[in-house]
């Protein structure tokens, strides 16, 4: 899995990060799938805890306390629109389950440098 991503959100700026254990624990809360969350996420179907549920998930998994993490939440509550904060959390959660990498199966284009 990948490492964690500095986000800037309305509770300023953290590291946030969803590994495996992360993004089982956004399903089992929310008793759907990854890819359902973010669709709902983007559709603007959300419910509350998938909002929060993404946001303190992934601040917990780069390495901030539970604690810390609820307080982080509630403060951006405090700042911003659960909408709002929804549009964080998708762009969080996408960030850790769909990404492109450098290593693409094939040959490199012609022309194109490589390492």
């Amino acid at each position: 899995m990948r490492g964690s991503e500095e986000i800037v959100w309305p509770a300023g700026e953290d590291s946030f990060r969803l590994g495996i254990g992360e993004l089982r624990a956004i399903e089992q809360k929310s008793e759907a799938g990854c890819a359902v969350i973010l669709m709902r996420l983007l559709s603007t179907q959300w419910k509350i805890d998938d909002v929060v549920g993404v946001l303190r998930l992934g601040l917990i998994g780069a390495g901030m306390h539970e604690r810390e993490a609820q307080k982080r939440v509630e403060a951006a509550l405090d700042v911003a629109s659960p909408y709002a904060l929804a549009v964080t959390a998708a762009d969080v959660l996408r960030r850790f389950i769909m990404w492109e990498t450098a290593d693409q199966p094939g040959e490199a284009e012609a022309g194109a440098e490589t390492a």
